[in-house]
């Protein structure tokens, strides 16, 4: 987790790699979902960032409080940011948000053809962005150094 400097009495947190916090045991999940449901009271904002939806289904046994309290986080969010996803993922993704067909195919299509494409879940409303980074934004946020190193 990182705390990034914000404007004012915001704190912003970024949760990296969630499925490690939620893989830590139930109390994790509980901390996960208490910060999450009480960030507007204490003055957050919360990104937690997974690669797939069964990331949230891995906190625990099947059927467990964890993994219960785990799902129901997906839905805690106001904004879900969806990058590119293969056809099984997005089947996931439109059973747990109710995406339709329409948002499942940008997802599947138009979101994998490019970098930084994503459907941006707004509340009811989806937008298509594409996000384009200046050269000294790219350097700043390369950070595959470790994948080109082994290659």
């Amino acid at each position: 987790m990182r705390e990034l400097a914000a404007p004012g009495d915001v704190r912003v947190v970024v949760r990296d790699e969630s499925w490690k916090q939620l893989r830590l045991g139930p109390e994790a999940v509980k901390s996960f979902d208490a910060d999450l449901r009480l960030s507007r009271r204490d003055g957050d904002v919360q990104f937690a960032i997974a690669h797939k939806p069964s990331d949230l289904l891995s906190a625990g046994d099947s059927g467990s409080q964890a993994v219960a309290i785990a799902k129901d986080l997906l839905h805690l969010a106001d904004i879900k940011i969806l990058h590119g996803q293969d056809r099984a993922v997005a089947a996931e993704l439109e059973t747990m948000l109710g995406l339709g067909p329409i948002a499942r195919d940008l997802v599947t299509g138009w979101a994998m053809q490019g970098k930084g494409r994503a459907l941006w879940c707004v509340g009811d409303q989806h937008y298509k962005v594409a996000t384009v980074l200046h050269p000294i934004e790219r350097k700043l946020t390369f950070t595959n150094q470790a994948l080109e190193a082994a290659g």
